[in-house]
């Protein structure tokens, strides 16, 4: 963490995330690309709206983030949803200094560091979050855009290139989600399971692979009789078969070199075996 100074107090800032987009292709998903940007551009009569993304676990929420983060070049602050976070919790902490000079630290969260720094603020399972602490967000989500901590005892405005998303599961945008804040989340975009990116991500998965038009074939024999795999549980898929392959080919010796695996039809049907047949 950085401490950087912020109206005559010195403040501990978040780390900002840095996805490692190069592991899996990016497959699809231009029109919500296309409307999470346009969303986001502040013109005179408004500020950037704060889109949510909506989908069941696995189909790639997440990943439109990252992508988002790559395509403008903000920097990226997360915080993840749960029941037990406070309205505190959002905006400013304090925890022991570890410097002698100081007893107590101010620790500001991903969204208040993303409000001041500018970039892009990201909460996961928003619907996760009780709506006493989810409050607190009303200021940052219309026209005023700035929050007011009680802890730091003073008001965090909004940089220029700030950016608000949320995500949550299909269901708790209606369920959970108080009106005050869904009303203040727009647009609402729905993320579904596309075989066509499916398809993106695989061969993605199996560039360089020897027999991979063979192990294609296989893939999508293995979810004949089951719904579509979601792009989570197709990753993890070839991430278990490649663990088998390599295992497979581990040195028996410490001079022994180390072989590239070689990913076999068996693989991906142990792999199935033990991941979605249980």
């Amino acid at each position: 963490m950085d401490r950087v100074p912020f109206k005559g107090k010195q403040v501990l800032i978040a780390d900002d995330y840095k996805p490692n987009t190069e592991m899996v292709a990016f497959a699809g998903r231009e029109n919500e690309l296309e409307l999470i940007q346009a969303a986001w551009i502040w013109n005179s009569k408004s500020p950037p709206l704060s889109p949510l993304l909506v989908g069941e676990p696995g189909v790639g929420k997440n990943r439109i983030v990252y992508e988002l983060h790559e395509q403008t070049g903000l920097p990226l602050y997360i915080l993840q949803g749960h029941e037990d976070i406070t309205a505190e919790d959002l905006a400013c902490s304090v925890r022991f200094s570890d410097e002698d000079r100081a007893k107590m630290d101010y620790v500001l969260s991903p969204l208040s560091t993303a409000m001041l720094k500018g970039g892009i603020c990201f909460i996961d399972e928003i619907g996760k979050i009780r709506p006493r602490a989810l409050a607190l967000l009303v200021s940052v989500l219309d026209e005023r855009r700035y929050i007011d901590s009680t802890l730091l005892g003073d008001r965090i405005e909004a940089h220029k290139n700030f950016r608000f998303i949320a995500a949550t599961n299909e269901g708790e945008e209606k369920r959970d989600l108080p009106e005050f804040i869904r009303s203040r989340l727009q647009p609402i975009i729905h993320v579904e399971t596309n075989n066509e990116d499916i398809r993106i991500i695989v061969h993605s998965l199996l560039s360089g692979q020897f027999e991979q038009e063979k192990l294609i074939i296989k893939f999508w024999e293995l979810w004949r009789d089951l719904e579509s795999p979601t792009p989570r549980q197709a990753i993890q898929l070839f991430a278990l078969a490649s663990s088998f392959a390599g295992y497979e080919l581990r040195p028996k010796s410490k001079d022994q070199r180390e072989t590239p695996p070689s990913l076999k039809e068996t693989h991906l049907s142990h792999a199935f075996d033990e991941l979605f047949k249980k």
